[in-house]
């Protein structure tokens, strides 16, 4: 049990010394049975690379060899979705007392959808506002929780004026990660490129959300992709490849 930051914070404890952080990766380059990894500060030897990337970012990264043709159009075509996102906290779930969910789906300009995140019946309750890009990116702080109170009000009435804390964060404003949670591919576009999302190159395999066969865009779909991109590599080293 947990939260994304509580898998994160685990996972990172058993890896010890290994990590590294704020170090984005500019360069993989194969040579031979080697591949090295550079950022700006490091430089890692290995006999195979694991990216787990967004398509969109791995554009970002220089491949020598190029990578084919095709996954610069994949890195075109798979781009992340709009979707910004505000956790609105109150003293307890009063929505609860009505019986309602707190999901809800909607078509304001600002908040989309909305999930009941309350880690307690009492208390406090929250409220997780998925927020459209559109209505919500180009804003400061101050108005986005206008908006967002604004809209919550509107779904759940006066007691929803009442919030304790709020905070929010607009991925389609973050330079390093834009967008989110998924790409919405458009037509053809799965056909097209989507073959090229895990197929490994040389000795460059890929993970990440967007290559998981099933709940794909989930943190459920990362661990399994990494789960299936880690027994792709040992297959490999198995083989003595």
């Amino acid at each position: 049990m947990g939260t994304t930051h509580t898998l994160v914070t685990r996972l990172a404890g058993t890896l010890e010394d290994c990590l590294l952080v704020a170090s984005p990766v500019e360069r993989i380059t194969t040579a031979g049975e080697r591949v090295t990894v550079e950022t700006s500060k490091h430089a890692i030897d290995a006999r195979y690379v694991i990216v787990t990337a967004s398509p969109t970012h791995r554009s970002t990264i220089e491949f020598t060899p190029a990578l084919p043709e095709r996954h610069y159009g994949l890195s075109r075509s798979w781009r992340l979705g709009a979707l910004s996102k505000a956790f609105v906290a109150y003293d307890r779930p009063f929505w609860r007392d009505e019986g309602l969910s707190g999901e809800g789906m909607s078509d304001d300009e600002t908040v989309f959808l909305t999930f009941d995140v309350s880690p307690h019946a009492d208390g406090p309750g929250i409220l997780m506002v998925f927020c459209d890009g559109r209505g919500f990116d180009a804003y400061d702080k101050d108005e986005r929780r206008r908006r967002v109170m604004r809209h919550l009000i509107h779904l759940y009435g006066a007691p929803a004026r009442h919030a304790i804390d709020y905070t929010d964060f607009s991925w389609g404003n973050d330079s390093f990660a834009p967008g989110g949670p998924n790409p919405a591919v458009g037509p053809k576009t799965w056909t097209t490129f989507g073959p090229f999302l895990r197929e490994p190159v040389g000795r460059v395999h890929w993970a990440g959300s967007e290559t998981a066969d099933e709940t794909s865009g989930s943190m459920n779909g990362a661990i399994l992709s990494g789960r299936r991109a880690a027994t792709e590599v040992a297959a490999r080293l198995d083989a003595g490849q």
